[in-house]
């Protein structure tokens, strides 16, 4: 099994280059596991299927990513439910999948650092992660205030009790984003300001799906803001002939996105404050991707808006 990897410029705090080193993105500590992995704990997760089987895919790149020094983030309760599952993770290994895989741990860290800010402006905020699956952002970030709700579908939740536990700041709630009835328990058991996240989960839906959630958050939390990722549809177009690690689970991007003005169109008077394309190499973690990562289609997006 060979190990796939890249060079990348690594720069000191001022900025300045100190070389190529070699960027390896199959660990040799993590890929011993991948090749041996027996769990410790045989935690079963057969019941995730399609979508929700997609949350072990940025589970796997953020524990693969872990112990690398200079790497994109550091992540120990990743490794530890990552080392603790029965699946097989090893279908993943290729090279479309190790794509997948960086794009998705530089998304989280760039995301960490959008939600970042927030919680120094307001501390005790409540955040709400849609379509969290086994997200560990409250680990990361948690700074001993804030009030976080993980929300997903309730085939998730079994697995993850196994790992996070409820508590008064941070809890579970079993729905799917589509749900309304998760919007009013949220303004009944928390206080704003309210910063709502969908990473890599409404985007499998249609548009009509999209669109209501728009509606919906605008309705109950008209001026906070909202972090999601999107898609062109010539970057879903080239997703799906890439063999990319989604093809493992049966499922793809459904929602496509050309421009930020569909949201204005959706919500009059909708504010788009940032937008960053991850396929380009103008963002501080451009020097992970390898050059043929550099050559793909771009339209692969986070957004920020006040709704």
């Amino acid at each position: 099994m060979s190990m796939c990897s890249l060079f990348r410029v690594l720069h000191s705090p001022e900025g300045i280059p100190l070389g190529l080193v070699r960027y390896s993105f199959w660990s040799s500590s993590r890929l011993e596991i991948l090749r041996k992995k027996k769990p410790l704990m045989n935690i079963d997760v057969s019941t995730l299927k399609g979508v929700s089987e997609t949350l072990l895919i940025p589970l796997m790149g953020r524990a693969l990513e872990h112990d690398k020094p200079n790497g994109i983030l550091q992540d120990p309760k990743s490794v530890e439910i990552f080392e603790h599952l029965d699946y097989d993770f090893k279908k993943f290994q290729n090279k479309p999948s190790e794509r997948s895989f960086l794009r998705t741990t530089i998304r989280t860290a760039i995301i960490d650092q959008w939600v970042q800010p927030f919680l120094e402006d307001n501390p005790g905020m409540t955040v709400v992660e849609i379509g969290c699956g086994l997200n560990t952002r409250f680990e990361r970030l948690d700074n001993g205030k804030v009030t976080w709700f993980d929300l997903d579908v309730p085939e998730v939740m079994p697995v993850w009790n196994r790992f996070f536990d409820n508590n008064p700041r941070r809890r579970f709630l079993p729905f799917s984003a589509f749900d309304e009835g998760w919007m009013p328990q949220i303004k009944n058991e928390s206080q704003g300001p309210f910063l709502f996240i969908s990473e890599a989960s409404v985007i499998y839906f249609p548009e009509k799906n999209i669109k209501h959630l728009f509606q919906s958050l605008h309705q109950n939390f008209q001026g906070h803001h909202y972090l999601f990722d999107s898609a062109t549809p010539a970057f879903l177009k080239a997703l799906k002939k890439s063999n990319d690690a989604l093809i493992h689970c049966g499922v793809n991007f459904k929602w496509t996105a050309e421009d930020s003005e569909i949201y204005k169109k959706w919500i009059p008077g909708l504010e788009i404050l940032k937008t960053l394309d991850l396929e380009k190499t103008d963002h501080q973690f451009s020097s992970f991707y390898p050059e043929s990562f550099q050559a793909g289609e771009h339209g692969y997006r986070l957004n920020l808006v006040r709704i």
